[in-house]
C-alpha cells in the first residue's frame, strides 16, 4: 500500500491514521514503592488495551493504522526519573504534527515518530516538512512551543488559533512554507484548547463546547447546524468515580481509583509533562471522524449522540478510560495521514 499523504479535512473517508502509544507497564518496574508502581502500571496497562481497541475499531472500517515506536526501555530506566520528570510517551500525535493537503508538518518532532515519518518521506520525497532539520530538534526553531491541535482544516479554508500554543508568527511561517496560495486563512481563538473546542463532523454539522466564547461560528460557518455541548461527560464520570478534588484540583483524575497520597505526590512531582488540566477539557468534542456517517467518541453523551443521529451519523464508542489522567481524547490520540478526496471549498 502506498504511503501517500493526503488529508484536507477531518471528515473525508479515513484511509490511514497514526494511533498513539503509551509506555508499557514494565517501563516502570524500577519504582520501589508498590502503591505507586501498581497504580501507575494499571493506568498504563488499561491505556494500552484501550488504544489497541481503538486501532481495531478503526481497522474494521478499512483504514490502515500506524503506531509510534517506544524509546529503548533500558535507556529509559537508566535515566529513571530526573528532576525534569519523565518525558511524554508518544500518546497524542495530533499535538505534534498535522497533515495539510499533501504535506505532513512535524510541528514538534517526537523521536518515536521518526521511523513512520521516514517511510512517508521515502515514498514521496519532500512530503514531510520538519523545520527542526535533520538533527530532530532545533532549540531556535520558530515552531518551538506550538501545538498542531491549534490548526483546523476545512478544505480550502484553514483556521489558526493564534493564542498561547500557536503564536501569530508561527501561523505565518506555516502559511508561507507549507500552505499554497490556494488556501484561505482564518483566525479561530480557542486559547489552546484546539479540537476540544469545536469539531466538524461533516459539511454543515459542527460540535462546539462552552469554550467557544471567542469564536464567531455563525459568521465563519453560516447556515451550519451547531451543537454546543454544555454537559460534558467528565462531570458525570467525576461524580460516580473517586476523584479527590482537594488532592489534585482539576489537573488529573484516575477513573475507578482513589489515588494514594504517595501516587498523587509522584504524579505531581515527576509526571507533570503527562498531565494537563482535565476539568476544563470537553472530550465529547474530541472525536475521530471515520467518514460522514461514522464518528468515534470515547464516552457516551446523550445530547451529542442524539445530534449525530439526527444528521445520519452513527456514533461509535471506543473507550479511553484514562483520558482524564492523560488529558487526551480520541482526536488527540490520533493523527490522520490519508483521507479519500481532494481539496474542495466548503465555506
Amino acid at each position: 500500500m502506498s504511503n501517500t499523504i493526503n488529508s484536507h479535512t477531518s471528515w473525508q473517508p479515513l484511509e490511514e491514521v497514526i494511533v498513539g502509544q503509551a509506555y508499557t507497564p514494565d517501563y516502570f518496574d524500577f519504582i520501589e514503592n508498590p502503591q505507586v508502581r501498581n497504580q501507575l502500571q494499571q493506568i498504563l496497562s488499561e491505556t494500552a488495551e484501550d488504544l489497541d481497541n481503538l486501532q481495531k475499531t478503526i481497522e474494521k472500517f478499512g483504514a490502515r493504522v500506524r503506531r509510534p515506536d517506544l524509546p529503548n526501555k533500558h535507556n529509559f530506566q537508566q535515566q529513571q526519573i530526573t528532576g525534569d520528570g519523565a518525558p511524554l510517551p508518544p500518546l497524542t500525535p495530533r499535538d505534534w504534527q498535522i497533515t495539510l493537503g499533501n504535506k505532513l508538518l512535524r510541528v514538534l518532532p517526537m523521536q518515536e515518530l521518526d521511523a513512520v515519518c521516514a517511510e512517508y518521506e521515502a515514498a514521496d520525497p519532500g512530503s514531510v516538512i520538519n523545520p527542526h532539520g535533520p538533527s530532530g530538534w532545533d532549540e531556535n526553531c520558530i515552531l518551538n512551543g506550538a501545538s498542531a491541535s491549534c490548526i483546523v482544516r476545512v478544505g480550502r479554508d484553514v483556521f489558526f488559533d493564534n493564542s498561547d500554543f500557536l503564536k501569530p508568527e508561527q501561523s505565518q511561517w506555516i502559511v508561507d512554507n507549507v500552505l499554497g496560495s490556494e488556501y484561505r486563512i482564518h483566525e479561530a481563538i480557542t486559547d489552546g484548547h484546539g479540537d476540544a473546542v469545536f469539531a466538524i463532523l461533516k459539511p454543515g454539522v459542527l460540535l462546539s463546547s462552552k469554550h467557544d466564547v471567542n469564536l464567531d461560528l455563525a459568521a465563519d460557518f453560516p447556515g451550519w447546524d451547531v451543537c454546543k455541548v454544555w454537559d460534558s461527560s467528565i462531570w458525570a464520570a467525576m461524580e460516580v468515580g473517586k476523584f479527590k478534588y482537594e488532592q489534585s484540583p482539576g489537573a488529573w483524575y484516575v477513573q475507578g481509583q482513589t489515588p494514594t497520597a504517595e501516587f498523587t505526590d509522584f504524579v505531581n512531582t515527576y509526571l507533570t509533562k503527562w498531565t494537563g488540566f482535565v476539568a476544563e477539557t470537553v472530550f465529547d468534542v474530541n472525536c475521530l471522524v471515520l467518514d460522514e456517517s461514522h464518528v468515534i467518541f470515547s464516552a457516551y453523551n446523550k445530547e451529542v449522540f442524539d445530534y449525530c443521529r439526527r444528521h445520519g451519523i452513527e456514533p461509535i464508542i471506543s473507550e479511553l478510560r484514562h483520558s482524564y489522567f492523560w488529558d487526551g481524547g480520541v482526536s488527540c490520540c490520533t493523527q490522520d495521514i490519508r483521507r479519500r478526496g481532494g481539496l474542495e471549498t466548503y465555506l
